[in-house]
């Protein structure tokens, strides 16, 4: 019997509710495993963990939140391979500002999570350090000159306490960063603050950028990440998973379920997510009833596509809906030929020389007050256009999914291709699930 009320709960997750399937990222996760070790292995043999920080970046939707959330998952559950770390995880940038607010945050997890206290003789005077900072700090507005958390006052409680154990610090949309963090930013990618602390960032498109705007000099090439569309079978396997989690019966079927949200999501986490979800509100109807053959694939398609809209809705900026024929005119050459920022920067540049001077046409030019550079930085930051990062200099600036592009070009009065619906008729193996 299907799991009706699971099913009705999955269907109702927003955008950045946590997701409830994962699947692929194995290489991103392997990395975080070894970085673990080799933190380890340095704070051991007292060397500084330099050039330590990590980013996953890429366009909205990517899957880069349920990264972070897999392996805070991962580590809590002791699946991070034989070295378990301490993760830290903060869902926002604004919330890393100053060495004393990253301290403070690391204090409460050990505070919090028991597990780390191992021997009578270390949990005393770790268990005093860990409160006496905290207890300090609570006091600052009572106090002339309160306490200052710093690294070396939890340097001291994590020696005290033997832990061994390195800090992953996962921080979501960091490409947010206020200059306020600048210092913290670049003292935690040189690691000379005697802890092994692992920042784990992920971000937009910009991120790179931003990191390296505040105080963070280029980290290493192996250790930036572009997070973009799953792999056709890992893709499958995530929706395979759901089928089996919510015990949908699927004997009879004659579409391959798996396939067709696949290839109609081009793989992407964002959309196959979607899918999966108007698949869950099919599942649902009474006349259903979490049988998988009883299920109308126009429904799932109707379905999908208003999630996918309103998904797509949102990345339009006021920006971006004054200048929609702009936008849908680069949105349009990008797709036709490989570009880097420059070659971006210049196809702005001659779109909005060529744009006419009819008033009633002001979408097709550049805003008064921005600059090319501006403008495409700006479609990169809502997730339009996404810059690639190859080897240390190289760089490819493309639209990652292919009905953004779509839906963008179509919004600035562009004809593309259309939209792939969902279609079984080039899908029809026996189910997988």
């Amino acid at each position: 019997m299907a799991d009706i009320q699971g099913l009705q709960k999955f269907s109702e997750l927003q955008e950045r509710d946590e997701a409830m399937f994962f699947a692929g990222r194995v290489a991103y996760i392997t990395h975080i495993q070894q970085a673990c070790k080799d933190a380890v292995t340095k704070q051991q043999a007292n060397q500084p963990i330099t050039s330590a920080t990590r980013l996953f970046y890429g366009a909205p939707g990517a899957g880069k939140t349920s990264l972070l959330h897999e392996i805070e998952k991962r580590a809590v559950n002791g699946d991070l391979g034989t070295i378990q770390p301490i993760i830290v995880t903060l869902p926002s940038c604004h919330l890393l500002r100053s060495e004393e607010d990253i301290v403070l945050h690391i204090a409460k997890k050990f505070e919090k999570d028991a597990v780390f206290r191992t021997t009578a003789t270390s949990e005393t005077a770790f268990t005093a350090g860990i409160l006496d900072l905290l207890k300090g700090m609570a006091r600052r507005e009572h106090i002339q000159n309160p306490p200052r958390a710093t690294f070396d006052n939890l340097e001291d409680i994590y020696r005290r306490g033997n832990l061994q154990r390195p800090i992953l610090l996962c921080v979501d949309e960091i490409q947010n960063i206020k200059p306020a963090a600048d210092e913290m930013l670049g003292l935690l990618h040189q690691g000379n603050h005697g802890l092994p602390i692992i920042p784990v960032y992920a971000g937009l498109g910009n991120s790179l950028n931003m990191l390296m705007n505040h105080g963070v000099s280029r980290p290493v090439s192996g250790y930036i990440h572009s997070v973009g569309a799953l792999a056709n079978d890992e893709a499958q396997e995530c929706v395979s998973t759901m089928l089996k989690a919510f015990n949908v019966d699927c004997t009879d079927v004659k579409e391959d379920w798996p396939a067709i949200l696949a290839e109609c999501s081009d793989c992407w986490p964002q959309h196959l997510h979607n899918g999966m979800r108007a698949l869950a509100k099919e599942l649902i109807r009474p006349d259903v009833n979490g049988v998988l053959r009883n299920v109308s694939l126009t429904n799932v398609s109707d379905t999908e596509r208003a999630f996918r809209n309103k998904a797509y809705s949102w990345r339009i900026s006021e920006i971006l809906a004054r200048t929609k024929r702009l936008a849908g005119c680069v949105m349009q050459q990008v797709t036709a030929r490989s570009c880097d920022f420059d070659g971006v920067e210049s196809i702005v540049l001659t779109l909005d020389q060529q744009a006419p001077q009819d008033p009633k046409q002001k979408s097709a030019s550049l805003p008064e007050d921005m600059s090319a550079t501006d403008y495409v930085n700006h479609m990169i930051h809502y997730g339009l256009l996404q810059e690639f990062t190859s080897g240390e200099t190289n760089n490819v600036v493309t639209c990652p999914i292919p009905s953004l592009a779509t839906y963008v070009m179509q919004r600035g009065g562009i004809d593309p291709e259309p939209q792939k619906d969902l279609q079984s008729s080039d899908l029809l193996a026996p189910s997988s699930v």
